[in-house]
Parts: structure tokens; sequence; C-alpha cells
């Protein structure tokens, strides 16, 4: 039990109810320095900073790694300064088992905010350069990204300056041997012909990648983008929610080679919600996906919110949490509606295992498996 900001947090040992299999997850995006995550809602204040709770219910779902995305330079040192403070930490329970997911983390810079390199360069880069220098006797770096080309969202960056900056940081990632976490949306063509022949060694320059391995995260492309993607044996794929909105999403994601794919939440963002068509694979706990029941009770008039549809965990609004009053059959602190987190990542494999019609301890394994080979 801990105490946050005046209230009261117990995180209960819940024993599963189908004992034939655990699953284990890694979730290899998510968004930690995101406000929501500290409480803050359109730079509004709404609860009190619940990361911890947010990294215990993770690991109580089974979640036991995850790599944080780095987004920013500011946004990459931040989250790699809470990495190492989480890592230094290391709580444990009184079993001894660690409370939180063991965590990894990307640098880089989303092709949303490149536009911070437009002052100098060179200096921004060799700003990046320093900081995964400095951070890397911590084994905390596994991953040049986020980088890419994002054509959907081109108020944010221009096309052109997209480009130069995706190539400018993938030159950077030719001098460490680190496997890149990439972003594509609408942009295949592009971002094909400029990170490839860094791949093939056919740059006229001769720069080539160390470490040719790469994923593709968050994808929600065309059957031709994903038949091209797979074409070069280094990229790999990721899914989410937002990946799993739309029927010919589901069909295109469903031809993901088993041995490519990897799962993803990209929390807070991309939940699983009720209009996407992926919605309607989803199954109440317990399951080999969630295997507890959590037998929590009928909210009442007292208590703000409603229980989730399949957890059974308490959901509510931002600014009713810390009205909460935690009682003993609650075994943690509730979800915030509308802001996805890592221990949903069990939804994306349960989709992704009706889409493949694969056995769900076959699809869990060999995913974490894939995202083990690629960042450890």
């Amino acid at each position: 039990m801990r105490v946050v900001s005046g209230v009261v947090h117990r995180f209960e040992k819940l024993k599963p109810k189908m004992s034939t299999y655990i699953p284990r997850y890694y979730d290899v995006g998510m968004n930690f320095s995101d406000d929501m995550f500290r409480g803050i809602y359109r730079d509004k204040p709404k609860h009190h900073n619940d990361m911890d709770e947010i990294l215990q219910r993770a690991k109580t779902f089974h979640v036991e790694k995850m790599l944080l995305t780095g987004s920013s330079l500011m946004e990459s040192r931040w989250t790699l300064q809470q990495a190492l403070k989480y890592k230094e930490e290391g709580l444990e329970d009184d079993d001894g088992l660690k409370m939180y997911p063991q965590l990894a983390a990307t640098v880089g810079v989303h092709p949303c905010t490149v536009m911070e390199f437009e002052d100098n360069p060179e200096s921004h880069l060799s700003q990046l350069r320093n900081l995964i220098t400095e951070y890397s006797h911590t084994g905390l770096i596994r991953a040049i990204g986020e980088i890419g080309l994002d054509y959907d969202r081109l108020n944010y960056a221009p096309a052109d300056k997209q480009r130069v900056y995706f190539e400018l940081q993938l030159k950077l990632a030719c001098e460490f041997d680190l496997p890149l976490f990439l972003h594509m949306r609408s942009a295949c063509d592009d971002f094909l012909d400029i990170l490839i022949p860094f791949i093939d060694h056919t740059r006229d320059d001769g720069l080539e990648l160390k470490n040719k391995n790469c994923l593709v995260h968050s994808f929600s492309g065309t059957s031709q983008d994903l038949d091209r993607i797979l074409q070069h044996k280094s990229l790999r794929v990721s899914v989410n929610g937002c990946s799993l909105k739309t029927e010919e999403n589901c069909r295109v994601a469903s031809q993901i080679p088993l041995e490519r794919l990897l799962l993803e939440t990209d929390a807070p963002w991309c939940e699983i919600k009720r209009t996407h068509w992926s919605y309607q694979y989803l199954t109440k706990c317990p399951s080999t996906f969630y295997p507890v029941d959590y037998n929590a009770e009928p909210l009442g008039r007292e208590q703000p919110g409603t229980l989730h549809d399949f957890l059974r965990v308490p959901v509510l609004k931002p600014e009713k949490l810390d009205q909460f009053f935690l009682r003993k059959q609650y075994a943690f602190p509730p979800l915030v509606k509308g802001r996805n987190e890592p221990c949903m990542i069990g939804f994306v494999a349960q989709v992704m295992s009706r889409l493949k019609n694969c056995d769900p301890d076959k699809l869990i394994e060999a995913c974490y498996k894939n995202s083990e080979a690629l960042f450890g």
C-alpha cells in the first residue's frame, strides 16, 4: 500500500483463475512523457500523478517489459531519467517480486516534432548523440526512435522537412549499434526510399546501419504498404488499437506474419474503442489473455464511475479519480476513461489471435520473443 497526494492505494496480489497458462507481455510502444500520466489533460490538472499505479497495474496484468518512446530531444532525456529512477528504485513486493515492468527507452525526434531541428540542425543532432552516449552505460536505450515520416499531420511539419530530418537521424543511427523504432503514416514510398539504402548499403556516401533491425510501429497502412515493408527482412511490424479500427485495418493486420509481429498500446493513445471493428473480439476476464477473476462488486451510489466492460476494474473520468475510495473489493485504483494504459495490451493480443486464427498462448509467446529479440 502507498499514499500519493493523500490518496491511499492498495495493490493486492491476485491469483490466476486459469492456471494452465500465464501470459507475458512486452509493450513496445508507450508514451511515458505524456501529460495524461501526470494527471494533466489539455493543460488542466485533473488528478494526482498516478504513474506508480499505472506501472503496478501493468505488472499485475502480466506486462513484463515496456519500451518507452522518445518523441523529442527533451522528452527523450526526461523519459530516460524516469526509466533510470524506476530501475534504481527496484521496488519488490513481500514475495521479492518486482512491482514494476522492466523499462527501456528510445531516443529520437518524431516526424511531427522535427521542426525543433530548424534553428541549428547539427547542434541538435549533436545533443541527441551526446544523450545516447551519456546513457549508454545504463543499458536503458534500446533503439533510435521514434523517427520517420507522417504525411497525415503536415500541419506540424511539412513533408520536405520531415524527409530531411528523417535522413539526418538515420545518419546518426549509423554511429550506434541500435535498432530503429520507426513511424510511418501515409508515406510508404518516401519512407522506404530513404530508409532502405541505409539497410542495403546502396547510398552514394557509403553510410550503412550497423544494426539493420527495425520496427515499423503502430502500423495502419494498406495491404500494399505491408507487402512492400515485408519484402525487407530487417523490418518488423507492431500493432495497437489504431491499427485495428476498421474491417480493412483488421484484414491487413491479419496478414502480418507471426514471426514479424509485435504488440504495443501506444498509451495513452490508441485504445480499442467500442466504435472499432476489433471491439467485437474482446471478451470478459478470466481468459487466456487476462487469467484473473477480479470479483469487483458493483460500485454503488457512493462511488463515481462504472466497471470496465471486460476487466471488471473501476473506470471513471479524470476529475473523479481522486474522489475514489479504494475499498477491499477493488484490487487497485481505477482506470481513467479514455486513457489507454499498458495493462490493456492483452486486448491487442486477443484481437490478433482471433484475426490470425492462432492459439492465444502461441501468439502471446511469439510476440514476446519477437520483442525480446529486437529490443532485449
